[in-house]
């Protein structure tokens, strides 16, 4: 075929990708090379209010100018750019160019040799059942010359035809192609997915991987990287004629991955014949908007088809695998999925894996085989709530191990060191009226030592700040903490016994705040939203730090809980406050404090009658029933938490076992009182630091080195006196 030289459009951030720059330094070359000899090339077209630029002519401009950060620009423009004359909408122009791509990959050869009728043999000779791209090709008619040009030189640009195919389908999330990305998932998820399928399969040599849903082409193609040859992967998809599916089988077909057919009926039933590992994400692309009954009877249609050689892995939103909240047909269908025994683990995921719906969480199940010889009343499944806690490549290997663990016999879960999962009864799942996930204990967000190095070094940190520090007198050394000599830490061994000889307490449990609240152990009061003219600032020679000066009520806003802003700078007049705010809701000793932006801090609220300013808001315990909830072990779970993680419903909170409870409120009370003798003392040493440098270089003191650092009034200057 005779084709010419393809006519390539870029917008404006189709430049700065091509020039690995941000989008305004394109704006700034355009408007700064105007008068120049080298102007940057005059836009030819529009295109729904974007400016469209001839991608050779910007390809040469970089080059010639050296501008960006790509010296290859003139040769990648085409990966950047879309044909001019590319009809009708994103969808089809995709569905097009990926036909052309898989037929091109099975040719080995550019398209713009072939005539048309040769294409067009070729396609059909490639595609008999016109289950790939024939149908996609023939429908292009008088446009294919020109998009076949644009198709040889983005392989050309793109170094091959499957970069190629994947850096169509990058721009999923940039161009109209909303059904795709929709349904996108993050690096981190797909990672996980992948691994945790690849582990999966590990077990059983040679399973094929099943997409009964077509929902799994990324999950799919990650499995395919981590392999050192992709053609060894076997994978069944539906033979559905739909337009994602069509392009899922060619997207595999250009990456060599072989694919075997798989009927599905209607009503979504499917047959498996031997081991597998089934790989499913719901909703599906194109439909996002599926209902929660459909992705259970999605999942259910999986599991009623399961063998004990096949095993799944199952990503869909945690308000349908997990959280409450479920209609009584959904509830009705996860619990009879919760019955069959295949679902082995249930793992809450952290919020941001969905690319489009980066506040929406997710969930994932592991499906394996029912334990037939396990009574029902017996029967368990392993869960892991990992709302806090990043997806890093640490966790996702940990998780993993997890995972795998818990498709074992009680022999396995039992001699397997779970860092995530918990043992639960699944008779207890089938009872609550909450997530899940309730019970498992989310890792902590700061650093744990373990075992005796914990007990050692908590007894080393007591031997020094119980020893005196630098003072004339061993009596004025850390009064506060001279009742905690005595304390030690238990330090469990292998038999489950304490190393110091003492009895070992349970380890602390972990709910949720909206688990809390609900059971009456945490109250959540929304913070007051004031007139900004009625708060005023106190000056450091007024009554800052007070609160019950003249001045007003203190004042907690975000900046006080942030440490931006001290505690008593901010308040409000009192009378105003009770006159324009009738309503307005104060502290009482030992509230906490929070915020969630810019990311999750909290602070206790000692004194009390304090007025929190919104966005801030306050939790209190329960008096009657804290049910091992401290104030200072709260705060401290909040401001550990990591920054995007501002759902506060779902922030998980520790519980002192009731033996230690009051025991540990006397530790941190005795530990405080330190800090502020510590802080007290460095207050006065740096008055000191100041006073002496201003004394001595003023004449008006002398310094003695005779027996130590002593200040001799005796030999102050007389200049002034009588």
């Amino acid at each position: 075929m005779s084709t010419s030289e393809p006519a390539l459009l870029m917008t404006m951030s189709d430049i700065a990708a091509l020039a690995r720059v941000q989008r305004p330094v394109v704006s700034v070359w355009r408007t700064r090379s105007a008068q120049t000899a080298t102007p940057f090339p005059a836009p030819v077209s529009r295109r729904r209010g974007q400016e469209l630029f001839e991608a050779h002519q910007v390809g040469q401009w970089l080059t010639d100018t050296r501008r960006g950060k790509n010296p290859e620009a003139l040769t990648d423009a085409a990966a950047h750019a879309a044909p001019a004359d590319s009809a009708g909408s994103a969808q089809s122009s995709l569905g097009a160019v990926t036909a052309l791509l898989a037929l091109r990959s099975q040719l080995g050869t550019p398209l713009g040799t072939l005539s048309d009728a040769d294409l067009l043999d070729a396609a059909d000779e490639h595609d008999p059942d016109d289950a790939l791209f024939y149908r996609e090709i023939d429908a292009l008619g008088p446009a294919r010359g020109a998009l076949i040009g644009y198709v040889d030189a983005l392989v050309e640009a793109a170094y091959g035809e499957a970069p190629a195919f994947e850096g169509l389908l990058a721009d999923r999330f940039r161009i109209d192609l909303r059904d795709l990305s929709e349904t996108a998932l993050s690096g981190p998820a797909l990672e996980l997915l992948a691994f945790t399928a690849s582990a999966l399969a590990a077990t059983m040599p040679g399973a094929p991987f099943v997409d009964a849903t077509g929902s799994a082409g990324d999950i799919l193609l990650t499995l395919a990287h981590a392999h050192a040859d992709p053609s060894d992967l076997t994978v069944l998809t539906p033979n559905d004629d739909g337009d994602a599916a069509r392009l899922l089988r060619r997207r595999l077909l250009v990456h060599g991955i072989t694919r075997v057919g798989l009927e599905v009926a209607p009503s979504g039933a499917f047959a498996v014949a031997g081991s597998a590992v089934h790989i499913a994400q719901l909703p599906p692309p194109g439909r996002a908007a599926m209902a929660p009954a459909e992705m259970l009877s999605a999942i259910d249609q999986i599991v009623l088809q399961m063998t004990n050689d096949q095993l799944g892995v199952v990503i869909a939103p945690s308000a349908v695998l997990n959280d409450a909240g479920l209609s009584r047909e959904s509830e009705e269908l996860r619990s009879t999925l919760l019955r069959s025994g295949r679902v082995r683990a249930i793992v809450r995921l952290p919020a941001g894996l969905l690319t489009h719906k980066p506040q929406q969480a997710q969930a994932l199940w592991v499906l394996g085989a029912a334990h037939a010889h396990v009574p029902l009343a017996d029967r368990w499944t392993m869960i892991a709530d990992l709302t806090a806690t990043p997806l890093t490549s640490a966790v996702i290997d940990d998780l993993i191990s997890d995972l795998v663990a818990a498709l074992g016999d009680r022999g396995t879960v039992r001699a397997h060191a779970f860092r995530f999962a918990r043992f639960v009864l699944t008779r207890t799942l089938l009872a609550r009226r909450d997530s899940l996930v309730a019970g498992a204990r989310p890792v902590a967000s700061v650093p744990a030592t373990q075992g005796a190095a914990l007990a050692v070094r908590v007894d080393e940190l007591l031997a020094l700040l119980t020893r005196a520090p630098l003072q004339t007198t061993k009596t004025d050394a850390a009064p506060g903490l001279s009742h905690l000599a005595h304390l030690s830490a238990n330090a469990p061994g292998p038999a489950g016994q304490s190393s110091g000889g003492h009895t070992p307490t349970t380890p602390a449990v972990t709910q949720t705040v909206e688990q809390l609240v609900s059971a009456r152990h945490l109250r959540y009061i929304p913070g007051n939203r004031l007139d900004a003219g009625d708060v005023t600032e106190v000056t450091a020679e007024g009554t800052a730090g007070s609160r019950r000066s003249a001045a007003g009520i203190r004042l907690i806003g975000p900046a006080e809980v942030l440490g931006v802003t001290s505690l008593g700078q901010r308040h409000i007049d009192r009378l105003r406050f009770a006159a324009d705010y009738p309503s307005g809701r104060v502290t009482e000793p030992g509230d906490v404090v929070f915020t969630t932006v810019p990311h999750p801090a909290a602070i206790v609220d000692r004194e009390g009658t304090s007025v929190v300013l919104f966005p801030a808001r306050i939790l209190r315990i329960s008096a009657d029933d804290p049910n091992g909830l401290l104030s200072e072990v709260l705060a401290a779970d909040i401001t550990a938490l990591p920054p995007g993680h501002r759902r506060w419903q779902r922030w998980p909170l520790r519980q002192v076992h009731h033996r230690q409870s009051r025991a540990l409120a006397d530790a941190l009370a005795s530990v405080r009182l330190e800090q502020e003798l510590a802080h007290a003392r460095l207050a006065h040493l740096d008055e000191l630091t100041s006073l002496l440098m201003a004394g001595v270089t003023a004449g008006s003191l002398t310094v003695s080195s005779t027996t130590g650092p002593q200040i001799s009034h005796a030999f102050a200057p007389s200049e002034g006196t009588n």
